[in-house]
């Protein structure tokens, strides 16, 4: 009978007739494809800028002693501080009080103006995100990503500090960038080399060349901070922190500081602010992948940072 069916079948297909589809008992497999692999000399990262507020103070604190700052040797770090930068490297194990660092901020209804309450009661009111930028790239040996940390200062001053020498540099429409470069290492760890430049005045047509062509693009004045510059190695799942040092000031305040005047924590506390304000920005650089992860099949790709949905 069975046999009978499929003639009738083959003919009214012939015929453009449609036909029920006669099962047969075998067993089905689905296709199933390899996971995307990253080039050999490719790395992925994951990077995000968070503006912090003046109430956040004592939490960045406690997420900051918590982080490891002796992956970077001693004089390094004198010489960051000195410039008002601080650096440390954050295990895969991520402590929890990030989540409470970067979370969207809501204004709470007390310190609403009267227009806040209004909007609040239409439902319009949305919380501040303190993720400010999130991104996440494939990065190939050698090359470099650019990082835009600070907002655009329209004009500043700076002195760069090496032991007992200094740079004095001044300009308008300055911004702080940090250009990160990666170097797989055979062992699954990358050498990132960090470098702070400042990115400054009017931007000015510039003619380079990339494949095989002449590209003409518009950039600023470029002032490469070599004396702020250092490397450091992490394996999937560890993340560089960059932040400033506590008093937001030297090159802490062009990479990481706010528009806003400086804040007292007193002012917050006698209620002379009625609400937080924007203090400083840290940069998270999260090694997410490697080569090596590839192939053994261990990689962090998937795995959030944090709770975060911006991040």
């Amino acid at each position: 009978m069975r046999a009978v069916l499929s003639i009738l079948c083959s003919i009214l297909i012939t015929l453009g007739a449609g036909c029920a589809k006669v099962e047969s008992p075998v067993n089905r497999t689905s296709l199933t494809f390899p996971n995307a692999r990253i080039a050999a000399d490719a790395v992925g990262l994951d990077l995000g800028v968070s503006q912090l507020d003046s109430g956040q103070d004592e939490t960045f604190e406690e997420f900051w002693g918590l982080l490891d700052q002796q992956e970077l040797p001693l004089d390094l770090r004198r010489n960051l501080d000195q410039n008002g930068l601080r650096v440390a490297v954050m295990s895969a194990n991520v402590p929890t009080v990030l989540n409470k660092l970067i979370e969207d901020q809501i204004i709470a209804p007390d310190v609403m103006n009267e227009f806040e309450k209004q909007l609040s009661a239409k439902g319009l009111m949305r919380p501040q995100p303190r993720m400010l930028s999130h991104q996440r790239i494939s990065n190939r040996e050698g090359q470099a990503h650019k990082v835009d940390t600070s907002e655009v200062h329209s004009e500043a001053s700076w002195i760069i500090r090496s032991g007992d020498s200094q740079t004095v540099g001044f300009g308008k429409l300055v911004q702080g960038v940090i250009s990160i470069t990666t170097f797989p290492q055979g062992d699954g760890s990358v050498r990132l080399v960090v470098l702070p430049e400042i990115h400054h005045g009017q931007a000015h047509p510039r003619i380079g060349a990339g494949q095989g062509s002449f590209l003409i693009e518009s950039t600023q004045h470029i002032t490469p901070i070599d004396e702020l510059k250092f490397e450091v190695s992490l394996r999937s799942g560890e993340s560089l922190v960059i932040a400033p040092t506590k008093d937001v000031s030297e090159m802490g305040k062009i990479f990481f500081g706010s528009l806003q005047p400086t804040v007292i924590a007193s002012e917050l506390d006698k209620g002379i602010l009625d609400k937080p304000v924007p203090t400083h920005r840290m940069l998270l650089v999260r090694v997410v992948q490697t080569q090596m992860d590839d192939l053994f099949s261990d990689s962090n790709l998937n795995e959030k940072l944090t709770t975060n949905p911006r991040f």
